[in-house]
């Protein structure tokens, strides 16, 4: 069986975790947005499970 049926037929998905990104982790790229999604939430709550 080649490579690729063998990727395919997995259940479980092959993803590589690109290790440059943990500089981003503790950074908000967004303020403005994050802000905004804060401010509805305080208001309407999160929804119910």
């Amino acid at each position: 069986m080649s490579t690729i049926e063998k990727l395919n037929k997995r259940k479980v998905p092959v993803v590589k975790i690109d290790k440059s990104l943990e500089r981003l982790r503790e950074k908000n790229l967004f303020p403005e947005k994050l802000a905004k999604a804060n401010e509805v939430i305080a208001r309407v709550g999160l929804p119910k499970k």
